[in-house]
């Protein structure tokens, strides 16, 4: 019965892992074409519960796909702040001199350290077709730094200087069931060498 237990408890610790998958690296691919922002302002505010964290005007250069004069780049991202990572949801707008460049919805968020990373999908622009389906924005927050799960540390009413690129991306695909069935056959070892 003990051995069960201790079985039972190991499946449910790597359960409780699996569960918190969402809030760590991103697991894409990622490719050219490339918009590089190599300096802007990202402001943190929170109203309501909401965390909000915005990005204006940001100035980018494209590579891998044509631009038309100057490039804006702006970032809405919304989360409650007690579960950035289930809960994220906004927007990617970004214009040149011939209008709408790479536009998206944010489908998930994670990050890579103290980088953020933000995936969007339904990408809509001039530029959509060179990126596929996906886009990936990886966001470093230069001052004040945000440490590792930036979305967890943001501060109310702060306004970080940041850079970042959105890359074209892929998803690399993980089986949902791969951490469980680990945990199980690492169960199964325990109670063999218990016996």
């Amino acid at each position: 019965m003990k051995t069960l237990l201790s079985a039972v408890a190991i499946g449910l610790a790597a359960f409780t892992a699996a569960d918190r998958v969402e809030a760590t690296q991103l697991n894409y691919a990622i490719d050219a074409p490339v918009i590089d922002l190599p300096f802007a302002t990202a402001d943190y505010a929170e109203f309501s519960g909401t965390g909000d964290l915005t990005m204006f005007f940001a100035e980018g250069l494209a590579t891998g796909t044509p631009q038309s004069g100057d490039l804006f780049v702006d970032l809405v991202l919304g989360f409650d702040p007690l579960d950035p990572a289930g809960t994220a949801f906004g927007s990617l707008f970004s214009v040149d001199d011939d209008g709408a460049f790479l536009d998206g919805d944010v489908l998930r968020t994670g990050f890579d350290g103290d980088v953020l990373q933000v995936v969007f999908g339904n990408l809509t622009g001039k530029a959509a077709g060179d990126f596929g389906r996906f886009a990936l924005l990886e966001l470093v927050f230069i001052f004040p730094s945000a440490g590792t799960d930036p979305l967890t540390t943001l501060i109310d009413g702060e306004a970080y200087d940041v850079a970042g690129t959105i890359y074209a991306a892929t998803p690399i695909p993980v089986p949902a069931a791969l951490p469980l069935m680990a945990a199980a056959l690492g169960g199964l070892v325990l109670l063999r060498r218990r016996r």
